[in-house]
């Protein structure tokens, strides 16, 4: 049983890292599907970004997180994690009661929140919980820092038994650039 315990342990660290992951006693299971935001650069299929000002005013983005869970799910614990620094990743982090999370269907679920930027660094720096969902924008973008400045999706299920994690580090689109400047071109009429 020690040995079975152990792989369960050892599986879910290696699904983890590939964007999904199990619960040590099998209780619950999970995986990111994708991650938006309320802007996309260049165009209607262009990639989800985020941008600490908006047509030159300090600016929210609106991140919409998609997962699928089996399970039990008591809480889940999701965060904005930097991909290059750490520095402001206490400042974002949320909990989402099962009720909190929207539903989309068959098991998956949607949570949605405002990253708020705070003058002198880059998004993350808080999250505002079940905002009301923005309309995606397509924008022009400068200042990105480097090629790896951004976040990804950081989830920690508690099953009411045990918790497990899963991210979207390694998830096609799962990683969020940060630009320092966007400037809006046009709307979508898609949801973020």
């Amino acid at each position: 049983m020690k040995k079975m315990l152990l792989g369960a342990v050892g599986l879910s660290a290696l699904l983890a890292s590939c964007g999904s992951g199990v619960a040590p006693d099998l209780s619950g299971s999970g995986r990111v599907t994708a991650v938006r935001t309320e802007y996309r650069l260049g165009n209607e299929s262009g990639p989800f970004i985020a941008c600490d000002n908006y047509n030159g005013a300090t600016a929210t983005t609106q991140v919409s997180v998609y997962f699928d869970v089996a399970g039990n799910v008591q809480t889940v614990d999701l965060a904005l994690r930097g991909n290059t620094t750490s520095e402001y990743d206490e400042n974002y982090t949320a909990r989402f009661t099962g009720e909190q999370l929207e539903a989309v269907g068959n098991g998956s679920y949607r949570a949605t929140f405002n990253a708020n930027p705070i003058t002198g660094g880059l998004l993350p720096q808080s999250i505002v919980v079940n905002p009301a969902r923005a309309k995606v924008k397509v924008v022009t973008a400068s200042g990105r820092p480097s090629n790896t400045a951004g976040f990804h999706a950081a989830l920690n299920v508690d099953t009411g038994t045990a918790t497990y994690e899963f991210n979207s580090r390694l998830v096609p689109g799962g990683n969020v650039a940060v630009y320092t400047s966007c400037t809006f071109a046009r709307n979508t009429n898609e949801d973020v």
